[in-house]
């Protein structure tokens, strides 16, 4: 019993580590886009 809580326990925390870090990635990703963005409007 306590092997499974364990092991439950860490999917879900890997699972919230997995989550937290994509979130994190899409907005870098996010915020290049809009820099380029800026700097394309800036050369118009």
């Amino acid at each position: 019993m306590f092997t499974i809580l364990t092991v439950l326990t860490l999917f879900i925390s890997i699972m919230f580590v997995v989550s937290v870090a994509s979130t994190i990635s899409a907005l870098h990703r996010e915020s290049e886009e809009s820099k380029k963005l800026n700097k394309h409007h800036k050369a118009l």
